[in-house]
């Protein structure tokens, strides 16, 4: 993804990212100069020109009588996200009262695309509850890969939850290396794909479980399920699949 497009996900728009793009370029520009460097018509420019300032974006100087717009350190709209992630899970609780409340409540939510896995991991982040996993890490999707090894894991790792990993197969791929690990808070135990072949990745956190298939040769697509008596009937099975399998069983696989 690009640089324009991830300053959009951020939550500016088009014209937005290109004035800030442009201005973080010139340094220092009169409102003339900035819009052209940016593309927009100057009407646009002090249009738009309030909010880039309130966000902290853009500052505004003035010498002599001429004024000047300076790009400022994205590192604002990162703690501006931060900010909005926080006041959110602050919130959650009392949403999820009102859920509760509901006479017909969502048991089964489906997810498709790279953006819906991303929505079924963070779930599983924002329960922060300690996670019990089935996976194989053959033929996984690069931008899936991408996105555990600097989205997924970090975060789990900086929420302190725990993870315990079965995986069938080879314990590695392109770029993700998994081993048991206290530092990670991760455990992680091994079993042949021959004799438990896993195509999909499933995850049983609290009363949920979540399964997702994300290999090369698919469109990734998930499900999350939320049931007291599914989630501890798989947690039953991991279990047993944990015990069965031999804690040296990982130095056989090397």
């Amino acid at each position: 993804m690009v640089i324009p497009e991830l300053l959009q996900n951020l939550g500016l728009s088009g014209e937005e990212t290109r004035i800030y793009l442009a201005a973080l370029e010139m340094g220092k520009s009169l409102p003339k100069h900035l819009a052209e460097k940016a593309g927009v018509k100057r009407p646009t420019l002090y249009k738009l020109m309030p909010g880039l300032l309130e966000k902290g974006l853009l500052s505004e100087t003035v010498m002599g009588k001429r004024r000047y717009f300076v790009g400022e350190d994205p590192e604002v709209l990162l703690n501006k996200k931060q900010s909005e992630i926080d006041q959110m899970e602050a919130l959650l609780p009392r949403l999820r009262m009102l859920l509760a409340t509901a006479s017909h409540k969502p048991k089964i939510i489906f997810y498709e695309g790279l953006e819906g896995i991303k929505k079924l991991y963070f779930d599983n982040l924002r329960e922060k509850q300690p996670i019990l996993e089935f996976v194989s890490l053959e033929k996984i999707s690069p931008k899936i890969e991408f996105h555990s090894s600097n989205y997924y894991i970090p975060q789990r790792i900086k929420r302190k939850i725990p993870i315990k990993i079965i995986i069938s197969g080879a314990a590695k791929s392109h770029s993700i290396k998994l081993k048991t690990d206290p530092y990670a808070l991760r455990e992680i135990k091994q079993i042949s794909e021959k004799h438990f072949p896993l195509p999909l990745d499933c995850y049983i956190y609290g009363n949920n479980v979540s399964f997702a298939l994300y290999r090369r040769d698919s469109e990734p697509v998930g499900v999350i399920i939320r049931s007291k008596e599914i989630a501890t009937a798989m947690r039953s099975l991991f279990n047993f699949v944990w015990q069965a399998v031999p804690t040296d069983n990982l130095s056989r696989h090397h």
